[in-house]
């Protein structure tokens, strides 16, 4: 299977190899060049999987071809229509299910508990990126978690990403009194102003031999680095990522936080670990992915232009042929207490999957060869269909409601009444499932997952939002606010 190989250039080696005050002077001398290949880098090494070469004709034509029929059909036959919706919404669900279980019994075995710990003295040289734009309210306590991490000191350099403009946040940093192996990093400027260049500077200066990002609200375990270093050990060279759980650590802030909350206990207590068991590919997590450097970079790095990179470097992986595994290991983050900016999150995160789906799909018969059966699953049934459940399923619940409403055809009887039977077993599904994994993560009162249907309607306007997007806006980024939530 052929791989994709970042071979460099000058420019790259002299920050590789420069020391701290070389690679500071070559930002600064050669800060054109720098952000051309943050930026661009990627997309001039692989076109074929960058999100800027857009979409091919193929894509553009079955999308029209796809929205005419489904016009056509709401108007001549939405009784079909909606037997044919409610048929994905029902897969959909019963494929999460599927996968979740699977982690039920999988978990413990994907924790690294019985990984062999590492003598201080064989740990690895770690690098950890930290990317921050505008985080000066809360950067500084994830500086002083940082400093109580359980690694040696001199095996470690933490890269604080900050922007040139945004000097509040740098301040914050030497604020927080960060010890010897925090060094903030001044990006060049230019566009895009997105985490994924960001975090390609910080591949660029990387010296460690694992590489770990953490976000600005983050809270780490303190012993994760060394948990995920004896899981690298302890495995071959195709293991190219371990993935970190993500829990929220203001859960109970309000009702919004809290089913959050139980989401991402869904996500990262029992789906990810259920993908693991069934050798499926992962669409990372933002956050707490632990790489090798190595392999990162012969990988290409991130995508500056896919806001969603780290679903995109998840099923890159795949598709080149490593694996990713997940860690019991607990990084704590800050869940939006707000409506509207959770839409927009959401709406990045819903316009980021189908881009990567975009990207992933552009060749079928490469796509074919390179996931296989599994990684097709994964790739279309659980990251495409996420943002296209939730687009269609307002539309399902108002073809439902009108069908229940007014008046059909007995011969018509048995299709709605099992529509709408089938809509309220997938619905009741995933309130179990989300239930199971609230208990699981600990959180209070797992019974509000009886109100996952109603905040899944917030899907539904992110959904909409991210199409308009994908459309108009492809690359914009709209920044979630962090700081604002009481621990």
């Amino acid at each position: 299977m052929a791989e994709l190989v970042d071979t460099g250039g000058d420019l790259i080696e002299a920050l590789a190899r420069g020391t701290a005050e070389e690679q500071d002077r070559t930002l600064v001398e050669q800060s054109a060049a720098v952000a051309e290949l943050m930026a661009h880098g990627f997309a001039r090494r692989h076109p074929e999987l960058a999100a800027s070469s857009g979409f091919a004709r193929w894509q553009l034509m079955a999308v029209a071809v796809g929205v005419a029929a489904a016009v056509a059909g709401l108007v001549f036959v939405p009784l079909v229509v909606l037997g044919l919706l409610t048929v994905l919404v029902t897969a959909y669900s019963v494929l999460n299910a599927v996968v979740m279980v699977a982690g039920l019994p999988g978990a413990g075995r994907h924790g690294g508990s019985d990984d062999p710990p590492l003598a201080s003295e064989e740990l690895p040289f770690y690098t950890v990126l930290v990317p921050a734009y505008r985080e000066a309210g809360v950067i500084g306590d994830l500086v002083r978690h940082l400093a109580g991490l359980d690694y040696p000191a001199d095996r470690l350099e933490v890269l604080v990403l900050v922007e040139r403009h945004d000097p509040d946040t740098a301040r914050a940093v030497l604020a927080a009194n960060p010890p010897g192996f925090v060094r903030v990093v001044q990006l060049p400027s230019g566009p895009p102003q997105t985490k994924p260049r960001s975090v390609n500077l910080g591949l660029m200066l990387a010296r460690g031999e694992l590489l770990v990002i953490f976000d600005a609200e983050d809270r780490p375990d303190p012993g994760q680095l060394r948990q995920v270093a004896a899981r690298f050990a302890a495995r071959d060279g195709r293991l190219a990522c371990v993935q970190a759980r993500l829990l929220f650590h203001n859960a109970e802030r309000n009702w919004l936080t809290g089913q959050f909350a139980m989401e991402y206990a869904l996500r990262f207590i029992l789906a990810l670990p259920g993908m693991v068991r069934l050798g499926l590919p992962i669409p990372l997590g933002g956050t707490s992915n632990h790489f090798r450097t190595a392999t990162l970079r012969a990988l290409g790095g991130w995508d500056a232009w896919n806001v969603t990179e780290d679903a995109d470097l998840g099923m890159r992986c795949a598709a080149l042929g490593y694996r990713t595994e997940t860690i019991e290991a607990v990084t704590w983050e800050e869940a939006v207490d707000a409506v509207g900016p959770y839409v927009r999150q959401r709406t990045r995160w819903f316009k980021g999957f189908l881009m990567t789906t975009m990207v992933h799909t552009r060749r079928p018969h490469r796509t074919a060869r390179r996931f296989g059966p599994g990684g097709l699953l994964v790739l279309l049934g659980i990251v495409a269909s996420a943002p296209v459940t939730a687009l269609v399923q307002p539309v399902l619940a108002a073809l439902t409601v009108t069908a229940l409403c007014g008046p059909w055809r007995t011969a018509d009887a048995g299709l709605v009444l099992s529509a709408t039977a089938a809509q309220l077993a997938a619905a009741g599904l995933w309130m179990a499932i989300t239930f199971v994994a609230a208990r699981r993560a600990g959180l209070r009162a797992p019974w509000r997952a009886v109100f996952t249907p109603l905040y899944s309607v917030l899907w539904w306007v992110a959904a909409w939002r991210a199409v308009h997007q994908l459309a108009f806006s492809p690359f914009s980024w709209e920044k979630t606010p962090h700081g604002h939530a009481a621990p």
